[in-house]
């Protein structure tokens, strides 16, 4: 069987998935099978947050435990979100590739690197530009990725990335449909909690409305998070929909019409498998050079 036909075969099982965890399972089985790795890992940076990473990891061999995973200026100080940045190229890369066009990774980098047991040998797959944060796989193994795995993800990103697609919508509709499906009481919020609601209505990021209430964006996401619990929520755009239908914003909204709202750019976790770290945010150094190639 050859790659199209591997792939057709894994996208029908996918799309035809009962659940959203069930997709993830399927997809990410493929998604190392075919690159032959031992991790696979999902990470979202997000431009408008640089302190908030989401991240995700499945494995053929122990996960590493979650307390070592990177904080989000980790992340942002790592070869190959600075390569995105720097370069805007979201096509499938090689971090050995990256470090010896000049994208080198510091000290911290290689003992954060020994303690989570991984190597060098990671390869990209970008799904979704967002303004030069990196959004999308790395897979890694111990072997490294030879150039007919580099160029097979390079020829299937636009499938893969629609695959992904799938999972993080069908997640997305399942925590719809759960909060839907929640007691329609309304749930007790802070007179802080109120107004933060009503600034993520409006559209504002956490930073912008940690800096009209003088405090900090950490502050903001730990009352964003309160808030999700108590909504039934499991993210910005379903939050603010929830509280429209139940009364706690000035503007209720149509069931048909939820493009009145600003919306996320997509979902970018799964329930029981992502968590959202929060640092402080690292700053980036332009370096010269591109990939080979």
């Amino acid at each position: 069987m050859d790659e199209r036909d591997r792939w057709l075969a894994a996208a029908a099982e996918i799309l035809h998935a009962p659940t959203s965890d069930a997709a993830h399972d399927l997809f990410v089985t493929a998604l190392m099978r075919d690159a032959r790795a031992e991790l696979a890992t999902r990470v979202s940076l997000q431009p408008e947050a640089p302190e908030v990473i989401a991240i995700s990891v499945d494995g053929v061999r122990p996960v590493p435990p979650t307390e070592l995973w990177p904080e989000a200026a980790d992340a942002r100080r790592h070869p190959l979100n600075r390569y995105v940045a720097d370069t805007g190229d979201t096509s499938p890369v090689r971090l050995v590739d990256v470090i010896r066009a000049g994208w080198e990774l510091d000290s911290q980098g290689y003992e954060a690197m020994e303690a989570l047991g991984i190597t060098l040998h990671q390869l990209t797959l970008p799904v979704s530009p967002r303004g030069g944060a990196y959004d999308g796989w790395v897979v890694l193994n111990e072997d490294g990725f030879d150039d007919e795995v580099h160029g097979r993800f390079t020829r299937l990103q636009a499938f893969l990335t629609g695959l992904d697609r799938h999972v993080r919508l069908l997640a997305a509709h399942e925590c719809w449909t759960a909060g839907l499906a929640a007691a329609a009481d309304a749930p007790r919020l802070t007179p802080r909690e109120r107004v933060i609601l009503g600034l993520m209505e409006s559209g504002s990021t956490a930073d912008s409305i940690a800096g009209r209430l003088a405090i900090s964006p950490r502050t903001v996401h730990k009352h964003q998070e309160n808030l999700y619990r108590k909504l039934g929520a499991c993210d910005r755009l379903s939050a603010v929909l929830r509280a429209q239908r139940l009364g706690l914003l000035h503007t209720p909204v149509d069931d048909a019409t939820p493009t009145a709202l600003t919306a996320p750019s997509a979902p970018t976790a799964w329930s029981g498998r992502a968590v959202v770290r929060t640092g402080r945010p690292g700053r980036q150094t332009p370096e010269e050079g591109r990939p080979p190639g």
